[in-house]
Parts: structure tokens; C-alpha cells; sequence
């Protein structure tokens, strides 16, 4: 569906004033001249923005706030409240009812396009299935539900904020939790600070290169995650604060109280989305990582190993494949149990990783073995790797209580391409599979080489050990 707006006020001047600074032509905007009427639009259509009038007769914004999230198909519908700038205590009051954000009446066209475009970007998809709400989701610059929340760190950059502005913050922060930290725009371009929840911008003068600021923040890595307020009563330029990246844009006339609310309100969207970013990290670390050992698990290893192919092709280099297994391990599970099986495994691949370098790469590749890739190393070279790992394994016997000690050993096989090789790391793997078995069928506790592969990429002679 088509995103919307309504306008709902009851002088028609103002409606017809407020439709005709809008992009009708990129969204329709309907118009409503009683809350009755607006709230039978409203169940009609939900549109995605709804501006209402602070006087508009028998208004009761928090109700009317509470009403729309309290229905599924407006849960996440932006209410904007138009008010005269001048009435800070009617800004205020709109914010503390739920709105999620407050314009003047006579709103000037670029800055409102620009306003109504940041909210329908950040609107869920209209795919007639809304997404959950999160609990501890805040909507609007209502108060959140009481938790604990950690100190809110804002950075104000300014060229010259003088002494009003200092004044503004001292008075902001009072009561509030908010540290401010004041900093020079070169310094918050170069080096912003990364500890940062939200960034104050102040632009004093059209063309003060603050604008430069907004966008070297959102492309460093210390500062694109924070959100940015900015402060301006320059709305004529060619490109919106709103769309050049910042989350929240106010007047130079704004009172500590409603600076305050909205700092909390920015804070508090860059929590849940750090929070957001850290489930899914962890969603995809469960996706790649063997929950037993900590090691990379058969996807990860599946996809590494495509790429490596990818990059031997591009850049024929020397490489190395190793599969370490662990000997006798059925007879471990057998005389401790599979509890303690499970304690040797997560040890002893801790170990095995310990002893690698760190552009090595080291996967759980079944029940008890290990696939091990060594990128840029000669077969001596490889050859000492393997050995540092079987001996490390051999004289770290691992503990599973207070009186029991098992003394674990590991069997490798490796194989070894050379530059101009051309092998792919599916011949290295089986290759190394097969001087893994000789291990095995040898004795154990040892290491065994791949022979060399032929012209053709064949292997050639009689595996090597390594005893």
C-alpha cells in the first residue's frame, strides 16, 4: 500500500495551508476537520503520518496517542502535533502525551517534506503485516517503561555556541543523567567520540560546514552508530539535515525541557538498536560457530574454503590442509562417559587454536576431527606446525575432576600445495584424509605427509611419516 498522511484541523486554512507544503504527488494526504472525522479516516486507510492540531476542539492527546498504538494496523503510526514555536510549553506537553514529534503551524514546506520523509523511512514495511511491537521499544518521546538505563552521553559540536547554549545544556542536564561533553567539529569529524550516544549539531550560520560534520559522522565507524540531533533555524538550504543523516532536527529556540526529552528519546533508540545489532551478531555467530568447541562449525568451514579456492585461482600461493583427529576416542567416551568426551573436545580444540597463527584457519570438521588450513607455508614449515599441535595436545593432559586426568593425543595428516600446484582445497582435503588414515593405521600419535603432486595434480610416491 501506498504511504499517507492526514492532516486534522479544524481551521481550514491551516489544513489547506500544511497539504500545500507536502509531496502530494509521492504520498496522498487526506484532510479532517474533526477528531471524529480524522479517527474515521484513520480506520479506514491507517495511514502512515497523522499531524494534528494542538487547539483542535476536544482534543485529548494522550488518549488519542494510546488509542492508535492500542490497535495493530496504527501501532506505528507517526503523530506529529502542530503548534505555534513560540508555546514551549505546548511543545512540551504534546511530547510528554505520546507525540512523536512536534512542528510549528505555519511549518515551512522543505522542512516538513524533509520531517514526513524520515518518518515514513523509518516506518515498518507497509506489507499488511505489521511487525511486533519489543517491549522495551519506546514510542514517541513518551516515557519509556521504567528500566535501567545507563548514563547518556551527548556530544555538542558547535563552531561558537556561546554562552546561551552553554546555558541551555547546564540546564538540560539537570536531573536528567545527560553528560555533555562539548567538541569542536574538526575534532568530531576526525575523532568522534565513541562512546557517544547522541551528537548535538548546532549550525549558527548557513554555510558553516556543520552540514560536513552530520555527513563525516555518519560514514566513521565511531560515530555512524549514534544518533544526531540537530539544531538549526537555517531550513532553506538544499539539503535537509533530515536527509543528509540526522535522526532528530529542532529550532535554536528550543527549551532545556524539550531538548532534554528528546536526547532521552534518541538515546534511547540507539540502545535498543545496539541491542538489535548484538542478537544478530550472536544469531550469526550461532550460525557459524560448533556450540561445543568454540571452532569454526562445517558451514563456516564449507564457505571459507570457497573462497580460498577463489583467491588460489586469482593468486596461485602456497597452502597447507591438515585434519586432526583424536585417538581412541570412542574408548575415551567409554571409560568417562560422553559428559567428559564433550570436556576433551572443547580443551583440546582450545588448545589446537592456541597454536596457530591468526590468519590460520581451524574448523570442528566431524564428531572428533579437525580441519586446519595454513595459508603461505612450505612443507617443513607445515610439517613443524603439525608437530607443535600434536605435541602440544600430548603433554596437556586435561582435567575432568579433582583426581581424574586424561592424556588426550591427536593423529594429522597433511597435505601441501605448492604455488604452481594448481590444486583445489577439495584435493587437498582428500589427500589429507588419506595420510590421516595411514596415521592411524601406523599407530597413532603421529603426523603423515601427502606425497607430492604430479604435473598434472596427481599424488605421487608413498605417504610420508612423521613419527
Amino acid at each position: 500500500m501506498p504511504r499517507s498522511v492526514l492532516i486534522i484541523d479544524a481551521m481550514s486554512n491551516r489544513r489547506i495551508h500544511l497539504r500545500a507544503q507536502l509531496d502530494t504527488s509521492a504520498y496522498p494526504v487526506d484532510l479532517a476537520e474533526t477528531q471524529a472525522e480524522g479517527l474515521a479516516i484513520i480506520r479506514r486507510d491507517s495511514p502512515d503520518v497523522v499531524i494534528i492540531a494542538d487547539d483542535l476542539p476536544g482534543l485529548r492527546l494522550r488518549q488519542f496517542c494510546k488509542l492508535l498504538r492500542n490497535k495493530t494496523q496504527t501501532q506505528f503510526t507517526t503523530v506529529v502535533v502542530a503548534v505555534q514555536t513560540e508555546n514551549q510549553s505546548a511543545r512540551v506537553s504534546a511530547l510528554v502525551d505520546g507525540a512523536h514529534d512536534v512542528i510549528d503551524v505555519n511549518a515551512d514546506a522543505s522542512d516538513l517534506k524533509a520531517r514526513v520523509r524520515s518518518f515514513m523511512r523509518s516506518a515498518p514495511p507497509s506489507n499488511g503485516a505489521p511487525r511486533q511491537a519489543r517491549s522495551h521499544e519506546a514510542v514517541g518521546l513518551a516515557e519509556a517503561i521504567p528500566e535501567f538505563a545507563p548514563k547518556t552521553i551527548a556530544s555538542f559540536v558547535a563552531h561558537d555556541p556561546g554562552d546561551n547554549f552553554h546555558e541551555l545544556l547546564r540546564c538540560a542536564s539537570r536531573d536528567t543523567g545527560i553528560e555533555f561533553r562539548l567538541t569542536s567539529p574538526l575534532v568530531a569529524r576526525r575523532e568522534p567520540d565513541a562512546e557517544c550516544d547522541v551528537f548535538i549539531l548546532l549550525e549558527d550560520q548557513p554555510n558553516d560546514s556543520i552540514r560536513d560534520t552530520l555527513v563525516a559522522l555518519r560514514n566513521h565507524p565511531d560515530g555512524r552508530d549514534s544518533r544526531i540531533l540537530f539544531v538549526t533555524d537555517c531550513i532553506s538550504q538544499s539539503a535537509s539535515p533530515l536527509d543528509l543523516g540526522a535522526d532528530d532536527q529542532v529550532p535554536t529556540t528550543i527549551s532545556p525541557t524539550e531538548l532534554s526529552m528528546r536526547i532521552a528519546r534518541l538515546a534511547r533508540k540507539k540502545r535498543d538498536a545496539d541491542r538489535r545489532r548484538k542478537e544478530t551478531n550472536e544469531l550469526a555467530q550461532k550460525a557459524y560457530v560448533d556450540a561445543l568447541t568454540g571452532l569454526s562449525n562445517r558451514t563456516a568451514m564449507d564457505e571459507y574454503l570457497v573462497r580460498m579456492d577463489r583467491a588460489l585461482c586469482n593468486q596461485p600461493r602456497a597452502v597447507a590442509v591438515m585434519i586432526a583427529d583424536i585417538d581412541h576416542f570412542k574408548a575415551i567416551n567409554d571409560n568417562h562417559g560422553h559428559a567428559a568426551g564433550d570436556v576433551i573436545l572443547a580443551q583440546l580444540a582450545q588448545t589446537l587454536k592456541s597454536s596457530l597463527r591468526d590468519g590460520d584457519f581451524i574448523a570442528r570438521y566431524g564428531g572428533e576431527e579437525f580441519l586446519i588450513v595454513l595459508p603461505n607455508v612450505s612443507e617443513s614449515q607445515s610439517r613443524r606446525v603439525a608437530q607443535r599441535l600434536r605435541d602440544a595436545v600430548a603433554e596437556n593432559p586435561i582435567a575432568l575432576n579433582a583426581g581424574t586426568h586424561v592424556r588426550a593425543t591427536i593423529s594429522v595428516g597433511v597435505a601441501v600445495a605448492h604455488r604452481s600446484d594448481r590444486l583445489s582445497t577439495t584435493d587437498l582435503r582428500r589427500a589429507a584424509d588419506n595420510a590421516l588414515y595411514s596415521a592411524k593405521r601406523h599407530g597413532r600419535n603421529r603426523i603423515e605427509i601427502a606425497p607430492p603432486a604430479s604435473p598434472h595434480g596427481r599424488r605421487v610416491g608413498n605417504v610420508r611419516s612423521d613419527s
